[in-house]
């Protein structure tokens, strides 16, 4: 997958066209693990790698782009925060320290939900591909 740049404000949309690796697994599965009649044509084992490979680069480039959103509107938070405390009475201010709070629980729902995906589309890997590729032990 191509690194897709994306500014944070439209990160609910890129993350959904990064994760269309695990919407369409089950597929890519089919692909790399074909039935026994067809096993002299395709090598499930480079097929398998090459997906396994494929997820994990799109897990680390989807983490580091929560990770860096989440960065940056920390910074906005205590930015706002600052100038909240300065000009205690104004609204306009107060609103946008609401709407960054609300955007940083946003992304880190994205975590969970990056959690989730990766979990579920790791699981039906392991259960296709286990007798061909056993990817190396993360951690």
């Amino acid at each position: 997958m191509a690194a897709i740049t994306s500014a944070c404000e439209d990160i609910a949309d890129t993350l959904r066209l990064m994760r269309s690796i695990d919407d369409k697994i089950v597929y890519q599965l089919n692909l790399a693990t074909p039935t026994q009649s067809f096993r002299g044509v395709v090598d499930p084992a480079n097929h398998c790698k090459g997906l396994y490979d494929q997820l994990n680069d799109t897990y680390l480039e989807r983490g580091s782009l929560i990770e860096k959103c989440l960065n940056e509107s920390r910074e906005v938070i205590r930015s706002v925060k600052t100038e909240v405390e300065s000009k205690r009475n104004d609204p306009s201010l107060l609103r946008k320290l609401r709407t960054e709070q609300n955007r940083m629980r946003d992304l880190q729902n994205e975590l969970i939900v990056e959690e989730i995906v990766r979990e579920r589309s790791l699981k039906v890997f392991e259960e296709r591909c286990r007798q061909f590729y056993k990817p190396p032990k993360t951690e």
